[in-house]
């Protein structure tokens, strides 16, 4: 499948500078109309990275589904659109549906100041489920306007070939793997060492709970098989219940769990950004 870090996506140091009209990206020089110049949350228009209309609409329905958001929806130039307050599904008893947290996550990254740009790198073999480019600044020499563009890069294909119960498929999907690489744009971080979940996956577990799915318990995976050429990889994720002793939490355990690509390296996330502490921690 492709070189796997043992992680759902994480942001890296920054690297690129702004060089009068033109942006550098790793030595490589992009005209001024590759990217939006708008703060927002964008559709890539790049013809290799561009997203089908079957896969802006499996992206929109899951944020939906998260965020309860019922008028969330992709503009015709791109950009990701709400919708009124007003407009979040509600219940029987009149309480909103769908998870406060990752409302509170996408209404962030919109007014963060910064520009994501969602891309469809699908069977990339550098990209595993999700991942955040290094990131750069853009500063227009003429109108002296400056930008904090991120890259998030989407491997759809990569949900399809995992093996996990119907909820923990709800848990990890293109959706949430959206709002973990929104929040390292945002400055939070993955798991240093393997007693850490990572801010990113604590805040994303909080929208978990708040819609009553599995838990992720662990952010690095464990190696389960070694072949020749492939590693099978296990997540584990945990009953939406407080913690409990491990030796009574291993009968909720639910496991999600695919093969990749042997002789990948594992990464720690460096330093990057200060962090836009737009989500209090509790």
């Amino acid at each position: 499948m492709k070189l796997f870090e043992v992680i759902t996506g994480r942001s890296v140091s920054l690297a690129a500078r702004a060089l009068g009209g033109l942006v550098l990206l790793t030595g490589i020089a992009f005209p001024q109309s590759a990217f939006p110049k708008i703060p927002g949350v964008w559709l890539s228009g790049e013809t290799q990275h561009k997203l089908t209309g079957a896969r802006v609409e499996e992206l929109t329905q899951s944020l939906r589904r998260i965020t309860g958001l019922n008028e969330l929806h992709f503009a015709e130039d791109g950009s990701l659109v709400t919708g009124a307050a007003h407009s979040t599904s509600m219940n029987e008893e009149g309480t909103a549906e769908g998870s406060a947290t990752a409302r509170q996550i996408l209404s962030c990254s919109l007014s963060s100041g910064f520009v994501f740009i969602i891309e469809d790198h699908s069977d990339s073999p550098s990209v595993n489920f999700g991942q955040l480019n290094e990131g750069l600044r853009y500063e227009d020499a003429i109108t002296g306007s400056r930008l904090m563009v991120w890259r998030i890069r989407l491997d759809f294909n990569d949900f399809l070939h995992v093996e996990a119960s119907r909820e923990v498929r709800a848990s990890f999907d293109v959706g949430f793997t959206t709002l973990h690489e929104l929040l390292h744009g945002l400055g939070y971080k993955d798991a240093a060492n393997l007693s850490e979940l990572g801010d990113c996956e604590e805040l994303v577990n909080r929208a978990r709970a708040e819609l009553g799915l599995p838990l992720r318990d662990q952010y690095f995976g464990d190696t389960l098989h070694l072949a020749q050429n492939f590693v099978t990889v296990r997540l584990r994720f945990r009953g939406n219940v407080p913690r409990t002793p491990a030796h009574s939490a291993r009968g909720r355990a639910q496991y999600l769990i695919f093969t990749v690509q042997s002789g990948y390296e594992q990464q720690a996330a460096p330093a990057g950004m200060a962090m836009f502490d737009c989500v209090k921690k509790r």
